[in-house]
């Protein structure tokens, strides 16, 4: 009797449970038909017709850009309209000017970083100096407070430092796959040219 109404309450348990099922599937499939419907705008179909075009092209994932005014695209975007500029281009349509000032402005801050280091440094050691010809103890304390934060600061240069290397070395790579020729990536900016 007691097996009965045991197995008796497991099928009705697993009765429930497979009707609660059933009712979040129902409700997962609405929105993902929902989620499909809103999606349907935005889709691209390429079919074996178009497959050559790109062929040759590289593979990006995410999501797709909205679209902005034809006149909003700037310069060293990929797609950006160039007015009649006869400036080489890398793989994604980036111009060399682009690259110049990148990786310009990436060397600079990795430089402006090493120099901020080097002046820390120099304040630290200054800080040092000051605190143990100090015979004050109250003075001794406000130096100490100045060396902590200015040990603080060397510390988030140390962090940033490495950061900029980082993505110093990230934007050559991206460079070297994208196409961008060896000489635009020396570091020195772009000569603007100035209209005959």
């Amino acid at each position: 009797m007691k097996s009965r109404v045991s197995l008796f309450i497991v099928f009705l348990a697993a009765a429930l449970v497979g009707t609660a099922a059933a009712q979040s599937l129902g409700d997962l499939a609405q929105k993902e038909k929902e989620r499909r419907e809103q999606v349907k705008g935005n889709v691209k179909k390429i079919t074996n017709d178009d497959s050559g075009k790109y062929r040759a092209g590289s593979v990006t994932t995410g999501s797709i850009p909205k679209p902005a005014a034809e006149g909003a695209k700037t310069e060293g975007q990929p797609g950006a309209k160039t007015e009649k500029s006869d400036e080489p281009t890398d793989f994604q349509g980036r111009p060399e000017s682009y690259w110049r000032q990148t990786m310009f402005d990436a060397r600079k801050r990795v430089t402006d970083l090493e120099n901020e280091a080097n002046v820390i440094t120099l304040k630290i050691a200054d800080l040092q100096n000051q605190f143990y010809k100090e015979s004050d103890g109250f003075k001794q304390q406000a130096i100490q407070r100045d060396l902590q934060k200015t040990i603080f600061e060397q510390d988030q240069n140390k962090e940033n430092l490495s950061k900029a290397k980082q993505s110093l070395q990230d934007l050559e790579a991206e460079a070297r796959k994208s196409g961008a020729l060896p000489g635009w990536l020396d570091g020195k900016p772009p000569v603007k040219s100035t209209p005959e």
